[in-house]
């Protein structure tokens, strides 16, 4: 009876040894599957696409106020996404000459919408440059984003016609096309193309980025 109840006891500690194991497995599996789960979604976040970009004029967004959206023939338009320009919530200087250099044209500043850019970069490039209107705006940083530049003359203008949704935008301001050696391209209330000023004089500068 003593042997018969041993065995008894052993099978019964086997069986609750058994089970603890399954218990230890089973949870074992769940904890697996549990951080395999969370790295699947982890990785499916970052790797899930970014949404389109559907704002309007006036719309305040990516540090400034959408002021034109562009439209087919112009640089970077893309039928499938939209982009456009952004302006700066304020001016980055008042009464700024255009630069220092006046006396010599950088060249290859064009005056089209999405020239902004790249004519800020010859500006800053310009041998002997210290300080410019364009180098204000490249400066220029607003809710950690720090992408602006000068606009091209198009670009300013359509800035210029758009002026309501622009906070504070008024008078004349520089854009990055010259006209000229001594001359550059500015706003104009009298028609698209603008007019222009002569480097040296101090008018106004608003930075503009594109997204």
């Amino acid at each position: 009876m003593l042997e018969n109840k041993y065995e008894s006891d052993r099978s019964g500690n086997q069986m609750i040894t058994m089970t603890m194991k399954n218990m230890n497995n089973t949870w074992k599996a769940r904890l697996w599957t549990a951080f395999l789960l969370a790295g699947l979604m982890n990785i499916s976040f970052f790797l899930s696409p970014t949404y389109a970009v559907n704002v309007s004029i006036g719309d305040k967004y990516g540090g400034g106020i959408v002021f034109y959206i562009l439209q087919p023939g112009d640089s970077g338009y893309d039928p499938g996404e939209q982009h456009g320009l952004i302006a700066a919530v304020e001016d980055q200087g008042r009464c700024v000459a255009w630069h220092f250099i006046t006396s010599q044209e950088i060249g290859g500043l064009k005056t089209e919408i999405g020239a902004g850019r790249t004519n800020t970069a010859a500006i800053l490039a310009q041998s002997g440059h210290v300080a410019s209107a364009a180098k204000l705006c490249a400066d220029y940083v607003y809710d950690g984003v720090s992408d602006w530049y000068l606009p091209s003359r198009d670009e300013l203008q359509k800035m210029f016609q758009n002026k309501a949704v622009v906070c504070g935008f008024c008078d004349a301001h520089w854009s990055s096309s010259e006209a000229g050696p001594a001359d550059v391209w500015v706003n104009s209330d009298t028609g698209s193309k603008g007019h222009y000023h002569m480097k040296s004089i101090g008018i106004n500068v608003r930075a503009i980025r594109y997204y």
